[in-house]
């Protein structure tokens, strides 16, 4: 997994740039959770997904009943968002 970081947003549309200083945009939408990530937070996002050139994605709670039942913590549909200092694991879900 990639560590970025949040370095601009704009309503959906996130830029992260990893410790490498490469940017990545995508248009990203969070399901139930609090708090949407703002600028400065962190994502940790399998090299798959940022590999993937979809700029369209979704996240979602483990325990949703939507996207893949996630069986292994390597599954490259996991993604982990830390804000300030709460540590969130969501799954990537698809349509």
């Amino acid at each position: 997994m990639k560590k970025l970081i949040i370095t601009k947003k704009d309503n959906y549309e996130y830029t992260l740039k990893d410790m490498d200083n490469n940017e990545y945009q995508f248009n990203i939408e969070f399901y139930n959770i609090k708090n949407n990530p703002e600028v400065g937070d962190y994502l940790f996002m399998s090299e798959k997904i940022l590999q993937d050139n979809n700029s369209l994605l979704s996240f979602d709670v483990l325990e949703s009943e939507y996207g893949r039942k996630i069986e292994n913590a390597n599954d490259d549909d996991i993604l982990i968002l830390i804000l300030k200092e709460e540590k969130i694991y969501l799954k990537r879900v698809y349509g």
